[in-house]
């Protein structure tokens, strides 16, 4: 409150003194910048620009970019930053030279033209000769270089950008900030699989986190610190670090839960309970993760470890079942990542405006302009090569998946014939046998298929919510309807894509279905009443009993009733 009231007491007193000196004004603006950026501006706000030389407007002008750019103002130009670029390349000092550059890579940043952010700060930190060094400064644009590093996956570039941000920092007898910033490292080499420093980065900032009193801070550390020590082995310093995140960091509520945006803490704990093979517990944190967090890295980080949970306790089908959810995340999550990056190139440099910055400086060495012009260039090329492989990389995948469609036609034709051939055996006994190796072929096909490209295996009552062909045997289930030929076929197909296990059991030689027990089976795994059945296929109830009672002791060796087959058929995927 005493700072707000001598803030307060700054701004009455230059209010009232129009005609002092207005070089006695920049300099207290320039003195309350850093703690009250909004009180500096309505100092300058009350200059009067007349009384000014032309030094002091640049000044004033300098003074006020950089208090709107310390109150978080968004810049939507780069106007007024040049002109004072332009004016302290041949005035003023180092300091001030820096701090036009800097605030140039502001607002390119603010507009998105990173490269062109880069260079204005690389340009800024060049002007550090001479005995009068600005650290602060020094530190914050070493800090913002680091983190449009971060963003563009240049790691090695954020970690150099990042040390000096700790050396500046410390230069300027920032303790805090060089601690704050040299966590920033640990992001990185996580990224990079590095454990050891990772490790060693936490556990160093942790402790001078904890000898300055900032228990917090230092418990907000504990959470990657956990995950380490758990890939490195060391299950009781991983359990100790998440007692300590769980009681000190602040993230949880009374109830124990954490905030929405740190759900992924479930999956660290699901890890440390499968790995001192704490199962249920490790099961629980998992699925919890998929509850609660809905963005992708929390479902792949919850389905992934359920994948290898269910691995190491030897539950195969349960292990497949998470593990395709999680390689059809992941591949989803490519074909996002390819667009957003074409995306992200596109908004990284507005090629409008480099013409126009162009016909701006045409004063400027040559050297410069052929550096823009590369640039410009290289990242064409990119752009290019990125939109080359895309179109590529899709063309692909339709030929595959046209391929497979057409595999599961042929298939389902094949079987169907074999089905008719097999009510004259005796005569056909050949061709039999040479459609069942052709089945086998085309079934190891799509497995294969279905393999390269991790499809994920819905069940079949999702599936057919979203799909027309259900739509319209709705409607014929409704009005009591017989199937067409063409009807039982697309039937017959979705089967094949869907619970290729369940086409492959029926489809089996040794029980030598016929074409009606053949369309029955696939309208059972389907889910539909035998009294529909016998809507579609033209026939009694009865039959349909009677078929479901005769396939019940064929293929699974057992006298019992027609729900009985039901419920096992269904089971198959």
């Amino acid at each position: 409150m005493r700072k707000l009231y001598k803030s307060i007491f700054i701004i009455l007193l230059f209010c009232g003194c129009g005609s002092q000196d207005g070089q006695r004004m920049l300099d207290r603006a320039g003195a309350v910048i850093d703690d009250y950026p909004d009180s500096a501006i309505a100092i300058l706000d009350n200059i009067d620009e007349n009384t000014l030389s032309r030094n002091q407007r640049m000044r004033r002008l300098l003074i006020l970019t950089n208090a709107q750019n310390k109150c978080d103002t968004i810049f939507r130009s780069d106007s007024v930053q040049r002109i004072l670029v332009d004016y302290y390349e041949r005035h003023g000092s180092p300091s001030d030279r820096m701090l036009a550059h800097y605030l140039l890579g502001r607002a390119y940043y603010d507009m998105g033209e990173m490269p062109m952010a880069l260079d204005a700060y690389i340009s800024a930190l060049a002007d550090t000769t001479g005995n009068e060094h600005d650290y602060y400064q020094l530190t914050r644009i070493s800090a913002q270089m680091s983190k449009i590093y971060y963003d563009q996956n240049l790691l090695d570039n954020q970690i150099d950008c990042i040390n000096q941000s700790v050396r500046y920092a410390l230069l300027a007898k920032d303790t805090l900030g060089a601690i704050n910033n040299y966590v920033q490292k640990a992001k990185s080499y996580d990224l990079l699989g590095r454990s050891d420093s990772v490790i060693s980065i936490c556990e160093k900032a942790s402790r001078l986190f904890m000898e300055r009193g900032l228990e917090r801070q230092s418990s907000q550390m504990m959470a990657l610190l956990a995950l380490h020590y758990i890939k490195r082995g060391k299950f009781e310093k991983a359990r100790q670090s998440l007692d300590i995140y769980r009681t000190k960091s602040g993230y949880f509520d009374n109830d124990n839960n954490i905030e929405s945006n740190r759900i992924i803490y479930y999956s660290i704990l699901g890890e440390y309970y499968t790995s001192i093979e704490r199962y249920d517990s490790a099961e629980y944190y998992f699925r919890k993760e998929l509850h609660e967090g809905k963005d992708f890295n929390n479902q792949n980080a919850g389905s992934r470890g359920l994948a290898l949970l269910y691995q190491q306790i030897h539950q195969p089908d349960s292990a497949a079942k998470y593990a395709l959810y999680s390689y059809a995340m992941n591949d989803s999550a490519y074909d996002q990542l390819v667009t957003k990056d074409i995306e992200r190139m596109k908004n990284m440099y507005n090629y409008t405006r480099l013409q126009k910055l162009a016909h701006q400086t045409e004063k400027e060495s040559k050297q410069k302009s052929t550096l823009i012009k590369g640039i410009i260039f290289v990242f064409i090329l990119l752009l290019l090569f990125v939109l080359y492989f895309v179109q590529r990389y899709k063309q692909k995948r339709k030929n595959e998946n046209r391929i497979y469609k057409s595999t599961i036609d042929e298939l389902e034709k094949t079987q169907m014939d074999i089905l008719i051939l097999r009510q004259h055996e005796e005569d056909y006994q050949d061709v039999i046998k040479e459609k069942e190796r052709n089945i086998v072929e085309l079934q190891e096909q799509i497995n294969k298929y279905q393999q390269n490209h991790k499809q994920k295996k819905d069940e079949l009552q999702t599936a057919k919510e979203n799909s027309p062909l259900f739509k319209k045997i709705y409607k014929m289930e409704a009005s009591g309807q017989e199937l067409s030929s063409d009807d039982m076929q697309a039937l017959r197909q979705y089967v094949v894509e869907h619970s290729p296990n369940c086409y492959k059991f029926i489809s089996d030689n040794q029980y030598n279905l016929n074409v009606m027990e053949f369309n029955t089976c696939i309208l059972i795994r389907l889910g539909y009443a035998p009294k529909v059945i016998s809507h579609f296929l033209n026939c009694s109830p009865a039959y349909i009993s009677k078929i479901r009672i005769t396939l019940l002791k064929r293929m699974y060796g057992m006298e019992g009733k027609p729900q009985e087959f039901d419920q096992r058929l269904k089971l198959i995927d």
